[in-house]
Parts: structure tokens; sequence; C-alpha cells
């Protein structure tokens, strides 16, 4: 591992809207565990107190838009050389960051990504998740590389050769920089690496619904349309 003294900065870079219930959560434990890192929230218009409760953790910034254009904008304002892209619901790892700054000591890799899981634990919903998370895996040896944005990071100046998240697209947007920003370099998926996301998502379209949504829009960016619409959060 670098000496403190010679980690690259890292930047998190949280987009929000109306994230009053999760944001302070997330933002608490992304300090907690990454104290050095640079946090910056996103916000896209919020209604609620989101700004409010993330300013008391990161710099906020306004930017209505949808999650590709957040994130682009929060990727400008960032400093750091390594910036993670961490949706409001999900909690990040110390473990996490130290295998992204591991893996990126590789020249040659410019993305990084692991285990996205539930917060709570059910053998259907656990087993559910863990195939999707190996299709993420399989995609590396056949179609991809596929990385969620849920929580993912990329080296900053290929993320901008590339051109960062493409903003037309409402959906499959992470799975598009993946495949394009892996042109510049090497994309590893981190085995031993698990992040916990909220249940959200199961609670709004239930386990064969989120199943359902996820499916379409895949299939309608490997088939070569562009997805408009997702119902799950973004």
């Amino acid at each position: 591992m670098y000496p403190l003294s010679e980690r690259p900065r890292i930047t998190i870079v949280v987009p929000a809207l109306n994230e009053e219930k999760l944001i302070g959560q997330t933002l608490k434990n992304a300090r907690g565990v990454a104290p050095e890192a640079e946090l910056i929230v996103v916000d896209s218009g919020s209604r609620d107190k989101t700004a409010e409760i993330a300013g008391e953790y990161a710099r906020v910034y306004r930017h209505v838009g949808n999650v590709a254009q957040a994130r682009n904008f929060g990727a400008k304002m960032a400093a750091g050389e390594i910036i993670i892209f961490l949706d409001a619901d999900t909690l990040i790892t110390r473990q996490f960051v130290d295998e992204v700054i591991k893996a990126f000591r590789d020249p040659g890799v410019v993305g990084a990504g692991g285990f996205i899981m539930p917060h709570f634990k059910g053998v259907l919903t656990e087993m559910v998740f863990y195939f999707f998370n190996f299709l993420v895996m399989a995609s590396f040896a056949f179609l991809g590389p596929f990385l969620a944005g849920t929580c993912v990071a990329y080296k900053r100046d290929p993320f901008f050769e590339v051109g960062g998240f493409d903003e037309s697209l409402l959906a499959s947007e992470d799975f598009d920089l993946c495949r394009r920003i892996s042109r510049k370099g090497r994309v590893v998926f981190l085995r031993g690496v698990t992040v916990r996301t909220s249940r959200r998502r199961l609670e709004r379209l239930g386990l064969m619904g989120l199943i359902l949504d996820w499916t379409r829009v895949t299939v309608q960016y490997l088939s070569g349309k562009r997805p408009r619409d997702y119902r799950s959060f973004r």
C-alpha cells in the first residue's frame, strides 16, 4: 500500500435527488472510512433537505439534470486523481478504497469495482444479487467489461479522455462508460470486495420487477437501442 504521503488523491462523487432519508448515513459513512477523500455531492434539484444534510459532510453543488450529467459535473469539480462514483444510498468500505488504490498502482488499470449487495440478507435475494454480480464478472470475458455505477472507481485522465458518462442515456450509462474506458486500459473486478446498497429498489419493484427492469434496459443497450427510461431509483 502507498505510504500516506504518496497515496493518490481521491474524490468521491455522489449524485443526489430528494435523498434526505439516506444521504446523511451514506456521507457520514464515507467520511468515516475515507477521511482523506474529497467528498462532493451534486444535488439535481432536490425539494427536500438533501442539500442541507449533505452540506454537513461534503461540498455541495446544485446541477439539475439526469444521473449521468450529475456524475460528470461532479467529476469536473473534483481534484482527485481517482474518482469514485457512489450512489446516495450505498455504503462504501475502507476495503474498497484500499483495493482501488492497490489496483491503480498498475498504470494499465483505468477502472475498478466489486460486488454490490443489498443491506439486508435473505436467501432468495442474496442468490439473485450474487447472480447479478456473476453476470458482471462474466461480462469481462464475453461482452464488457460492465461495472455498475452504484460504486465504481475510475482514473481521472482516462475518464475525461473518453468524455465521461454519456448524458443522453437515462439507463445503462454506467455500462456504456465502462466499455468505452476499457479501450484506454484495463478495468478490473475486485472479487474480494463488497459494498452494500439500500433495499428501496426491491421495496418499490419487488424482486421479480427489479430483475425484469434490469434485464429490459440491459438488453436494449446490448441490442443497440438507447434506453431512455428506467423504473428503478436513479
